[in-house]
């Protein structure tokens, strides 16, 4: 049987692919930009490419690879591969994990993007050795990954774990859900880039204000990271407030769930780091009862970006080695 497998990780900005050895490790990624904009066979026409160019430059073939796993914003059927639709990518009924099979000739494991990502912390990463863990990952949009007793949990619809669409203000934001006030709208990179951006309209003042037209539409982490520790003062209170949001959702969720450990990843947390999830971690303990969240440890996603991939792809392998 082939040793490798190949996992991808599908986001709103981008699509990363790695191929994985029997050991785990990550011997070939490639990336690309999603495009989440275009239809969904231009969207899927990349996710092919990046997948196939991974495998090349590990100086393999198809043949070669034994499962493929993708992480994908959902809702989906993990059952049937398809997407169901999506707020963040231009997916509605997709077919994913059949296109893929039949694409690269081999059996596909589709998950949502954050559930692999949490897997992969869980197995490999940052939270190793737990049994009850909550994934929350913060970039483009907000999600969660549920880890119950030592197994990923779907519950009854299947896409349990949508932290980012807890509605944390009444009549707030509009989301791309279709919902006001969700998390997501709330805290999420989009969501500050937002916020930003209407405050520049005011006139308020922001070293941010110098960017420009497609720049200023999607500021990146990075800008925002910039910003931030220079101690700009309308970033700051924005990444502040964000962060003071998403400790109300994993507060109320530590009551609801009772994790051992709270893991915090994506492109925000990449970028902002400790100080973020130090507040983060203040604002939950605050709204928790204190018995339910005082044994509780607030980590950062170990894996970085390679969590959705390492994830995916050991969800194919078990899949694979479980079907023999």
């Amino acid at each position: 049987m082939a040793s490798f497998v190949l996992g991808i990780d599908l986001g709103g900005t981008k699509v990363s692919a790695g191929v994985l050895d029997a050991d785990g490790k990550i011997v070939c990624r490639e990336r690309a930009k999603t495009k989440a904009w275009r239809d969904s066979s231009e969207i899927f026409a990349t996710i092919a490419r990046v997948g196939h160019r991974a495998i090349r430059e590990a100086g393999l073939d198809s043949s070669q690879i034994a499962a493929a796993g993708i992480g994908s914003p959902g809702p989906l059927d993990p059952d049937t591969g398809y997407i169901i639709e999506s707020a963040n990518v231009n997916f509605h009924n997709f077919p994913l994990g059949p296109r893929l099979a039949e694409e690269f000739g081999c059996p596909v494991v589709v998950a949502n993007d954050v559930d692999a990502g949490t897997y992969g912390e869980f197995r490999l990463g940052s939270a190793r050795g737990a049994r009850d863990v909550l994934g929350v990952f913060i970039g483009t949009g907000i999600g969660g990954g549920i880890i119950a007793n030592g197994a990923l949990y779907h519950g009854f619809s299947k896409n349990a774990g949508e932290i980012g669409h807890i509605v944390i203000k009444a009549g707030g934001p509009r989301c791309n859900c279709g919902n006001r006030g969700c998390l997501e709208a709330l805290a999420s990179r989009t969501a500050m880039a937002r916020d930003i951006r209407k405050a520049i309209k005011r006139g308020r003042k922001t070293t941010l204000a110098r960017l420009s037209g497609k720049k200023l539409d999607s500021i990146p982490s990075s800008a925002i990271k910039e910003a931030f520790e220079a101690g700009d003062h309308l970033v700051t209170r924005i990444v502040e407030r964000a962060a003071d949001y998403i400790g109300i959702a994993i507060g109320s969720v530590v009551n609801l769930l009772g994790p051992e450990v709270v893991v915090l990843g994506g492109g925000v947390i990449e970028a902002l780091g400790a100080p973020l999830i130090e507040r983060i971690d203040r604002v939950a303990r605050k709204v928790a009862f204190e018995f339910a969240i005082k044994d509780v440890r607030f980590v950062r996603s170990e894996l970085g970006d390679d969590a959705g991939i390492i994830g995916a792809a050991m969800l194919a392998r078990e899949r694979v080695s479980n079907a023999l």
